[in-house]
């Protein structure tokens, strides 16, 4: 079993939504607190979504563009590093939230060197406001501060368990896999991640372990590296 020093985990939206269609789900909140105190021994950095706030797809019917939508989206992501970072400093973990972008007073500007600081003492590094730049989603976020933080490994925690050949939920012929490469995955397109985001981990030699974060005590297996859900590798 590998040992990860530090890891680079994204958190999606929907996740955070738990059973809920929208808003916040107390429970995520404590799991994820739960897993920081479980793991203190890796230095832990989460990327966080927004689909639990805000969805692209909503905004179709009243013809607003990409770029905007994506903005909103970003926002989104802000929000929910706030409201986590301010419930895990009341549990006792230590934090430090960073945006791509500064927002008035209360959320700094991303900077390698701070994060990289912070990660050294041993505070949770939340990072929100995707890349600061539309048309990238967050898994291209999650693999960019992947490799500038030198990330052990990437985990998406997802609501499905690891990588199928077809969506599991429609298909109950679907082959899972517990093993698969970037070029596989890019060219069997699966969706796994974006394809920018598979390129972008493939050319660095970044893998990726995607899994069902519902499961019990699945964030803190996948970051004490146990084989769960689906290895995608150079």
């Amino acid at each position: 079993m590998p040992t990860y020093n530090r890891v680079l985990l994204k958190l999606s939206g929907e996740w955070f939504s738990g059973e809920k269609e929208k808003g916040f789900d107390q429970s995520t909140f404590e799991i994820v607190s739960q897993t920081i105190k479980k793991t203190s021994d890796t230095q832990l950095a989460i990327v966080l979504g927004g689909g639990n706030i805000f969805r692209g797809k909503e905004l179709k019917n009243l013809n607003i563009d990409q770029v905007s939508a994506d903005y909103i989206g970003m926002l989104s992501t802000i929000m929910n590093g706030i409201a986590l970072s301010n419930y895990l400093t009341s549990q006792d973990c230590k934090n430090s939230l960073f945006s791509s972008f500064a927002i008035g007073n209360f959320v700094k500007a991303y900077s390698k060197e701070e994060a990289d600081n912070a990660l050294e003492s041993n505070n949770t590094v939340l990072l929100v406001g995707g890349l600061g730049n539309p048309l990238f989603t967050t898994d291209s976020t999650a693999s960019v501060r992947a490799v500038e933080l030198n990330s052990n490994i990437m985990l998406k925690a997802t609501n499905v368990d690891g990588v199928f050949s077809t969506d599991p939920k429609i298909d109950v012929n679907a082959k899972k896999y517990k093993n698969l490469t970037f070029n596989e995955a890019i060219n069997k397109n699966l969706k796994v991640m974006d394809q920018t985001s598979l390129c972008f981990c493939r050319d660095y030699g970044l893998n990726v372990r995607v899994f069902d974060a519902n499961k019990k005590n699945a964030l803190i297996s996948a970051i004490n590296g146990d084989e769960i859900g689906t290895l995608v590798h150079d």
